[in-house]
């Protein structure tokens, strides 16, 4: 994948990336103890994709275009509910790879985040850090 400087977040994503990380996620996964972190998969509704478009001027100008392709969720012993997911946008055909932190994690959160569509949730400024049961699960999705 390509490199993303600190504090950028992953819009433009091609569909051949993910696809190639095959051999990493089979690598991965002979010795992976913890494949899903405590990850679920999650409803791709209208307010999740909310949560996952940041008000940035790439978010904003693509608001529309934007579709969930998959979506897992957290959730902690404090009520802090953390959002992995991938959109895809259906003009460029680009996968935007985006983390979103409810309020209960932002409580303790020490990085930088950006607005969401959603009063409640705000997107973490960086790249993305997934278990390993979202870039399989992100693959399949791609290649199917």
């Amino acid at each position: 994948m390509t490199p993303i400087p600190p504090g950028l977040l992953q819009y433009h994503v091609s569909k051949d990336t993910i696809i190639g990380m095959e051999s990493e996620i089979k690598t991965l996964k002979k010795t992976n103890s913890d494949y899903k972190q405590n990850f679920e998969l999650e409803c791709h509704t209208k307010e999740n994709l909310m949560r996952l478009i940041p008000t940035t001027q790439t978010g904003l100008a693509n608001k529309d275009s934007w579709r969930i392709l998959l979506l897992l969720r957290s959730v902690d012993g404090n009520g802090g509910v953390c959002l992995k997911g991938a959109l895809i946008n259906n003009v460029t055909g680009e996968v935007a790879l985006i983390s979103s932190i409810n309020a209960a994690i932002q409580a303790v959160y020490a990085h930088r985040t950006i607005s969401s569509h959603d009063e409640e949730y705000k997107i973490c400024q960086c790249k993305m850090i997934a278990p390993l049961i979202f870039w399989e699960e992100l693959r399949n999705r791609l290649t199917n």
